[in-house]
């Protein structure tokens, strides 16, 4: 019976995507070996491939080593000796040994293959989520930057123009104190020089606060996600933007 691999399925092991399947006696020989099936006697199966080819290789060398000691009893049987029950059990297993052999040395090579596959599969997965954390990574300093920013431009003159009216906007007393409230709590320029590790601490809390929109109070009355829908509204309006122009209506008097 032939011994294969397959990749979509199996009966033996399984390594996240890929499955090793074994048969004949190639697979009697990988169940009887504790550090092939056994993950707490010497294989991790989570480490997967390359460990199993070292068990496949170490085993391949234990049959070399046999092969050997049964071709040295054959050569002392025709030399004249006279072999014991044991030896000659062992002389009769040559074929066993060599079919192992045979079937072993056809599998090791594809088993490889597939080891380097999903090594390659591996780089490109820790490539893709490192690109991802990278990403993210960048989103939220940019977030961070961005959110420092327009808090900077929020003048009292602009507070008094939000008051009144800019660019179809219009905020109340309370929407206006929640700004300043947050842009007190994300202002660190007036903590002491051996208080500025934890003031810069509490700032960056509020901050990502407001940005992952928590429901969660960043004061007494006001969540992170009423003062991110706020944002929204000063953004939507193009408050922060000096050079907006609002589009004026025109109407078609040549109807009239």
């Amino acid at each position: 019976i032939p011994l294969y691999v397959s990749v979509s399925s199996g009966i033996n092991a399984e390594y996240g995507e890929y499955t090793v399947k074994l048969t004949g006696r190639a697979f009697e020989t990988f169940l009887r070996m504790p550090s092939a099936t056994n993950p707490a006697k010497g294989l991790e199966m989570a480490e997967g491939l390359d460990r199993f080819s070292q068990v496949v290789e170490k085993k391949m060398r234990n049959l070399e080593k046999r092969k050997t000691k049964i071709l040295d009893l054959l050569q002392q049987k025709k030399g004249g000796k006279e072999l014991n029950s044991d030896q000659l059990t062992s002389v009769a297993s040559l074929s066993y040994v060599d079919a192992n052999l045979e079937q072993l040395r056809e599998f090791l090579p594809q088993f490889k293959a597939i080891s380097n596959e999903m090594e390659k599969t591996k780089k490109k997965v820790k490539r893709r989520e490192e690109t991802k954390r990278n990403e993210a990574e960048n989103k939220r300093v940019k977030g961070i930057l961005s959110t420092i920013h327009y808090l900077s431009k929020l003048s009292q003159e602009l507070k008094e123009q939000l008051l009144t009216g800019l660019n179809g906007l219009t905020l109340t007393e309370t929407e206006v104190t929640m700004l300043d409230t947050f842009y007190t709590l994300t202002d660190s320029s007036g903590a002491k020089f051996a208080d500025i590790d934890s003031s810069i601490e509490s700032v960056s809390g509020h901050i990502l606060g407001f940005l992952e929109r928590k429901d969660k109070e960043m004061c007494e009355g006001v969540k992170y996600s009423d003062l991110a829908e706020l944002f929204d509204r000063l953004h939507e309006h193009h408050v922060f933007d000096p050079d907006y122009v609002a589009p004026v209506l025109c109407v078609d008097t040549t109807a009239y």
